[in-house]
């Protein structure tokens, strides 16, 4: 049975196809469909380049956000060693109550310079995972927006494949969709932008 209506669809197309063959003039909407398709080409062929350039940039922050995360990790454990440091040095001016004057002078004093320390670490260790956040926040939004041009990349593709088939089968619906989905993949390529932009509503 879906074998017959199947057969009975592409008799239908192929009948089309030799009666505007015989009739040797074309409607006047099938001049657009060239048109049409060329807009729609190149509008995918952006889509195709800035999905590479939103990948590459994605790429990007991920290394930056690694690098970050080694710079925080790093001073976090320098914050560490330091605090072990002075801890130990602390401990052992509390336990020897016998040092001389210039020797617990001297120990008190690198206790100090370890603990002055910190606080600069501290905040680079701080810094650097809040550059980290950011980095992985801007490769999330790269590869969002990558996601929704693939959107708008496979509209127009469906488009420029519906105009082309209405031109051949001289299906005018079949052309108003390919239209329709030209102009979708244009609306989404403009939100797309929006977003990236921060002028979306």
């Amino acid at each position: 049975m879906p074998v017959e209506k199947i057969k009975a669809a592409v008799g239908k197309i192929q009948q089309r196809i030799e009666d505007s063959k015989d009739e040797g003039s074309n409607p006047p909407w099938v001049k657009q469909v060239a048109m049409l398709t060329g807009v729609l080409a190149a509008v995918s062929g952006f889509l195709a380049v800035r999905a590479t350039t939103l990948t590459n940039d994605a790429i990007y922050e991920s290394n930056r956000a690694i690098l970050a995360q080694t710079e925080s990790s790093d001073a976090w454990n320098e914050y560490q060693a330091d605090s072990i440091k002075a801890h130990v040095v602390e401990t052992a001016i509390a336990a020897s109550p016998s040092l001389s004057a210039a020797k617990r002078e001297e120990m008190e004093a690198e206790a100090k310079t370890f603990r002055d320390r910190q606080p600069d670490l501290k905040k680079t260790g701080t810094d650097k995972a809040a550059k980290r956040d950011e980095h992985l926040h801007n490769g999330r939004k790269r590869l969002d927006e990558k996601d929704v041009l693939g959107y708008a990349e496979v509209a127009a593709q469906v488009g420029i494949a519906l105009a082309s088939v209405a031109a051949l089968v001289r299906m005018r619906m079949a052309f108003y969709f390919g239209v329709a989905l030209g102009v979708g993949s244009i609306l989404i390529t403009a939100y797309a932008f929006a977003t990236h932009y921060n002028i979306a509503p």
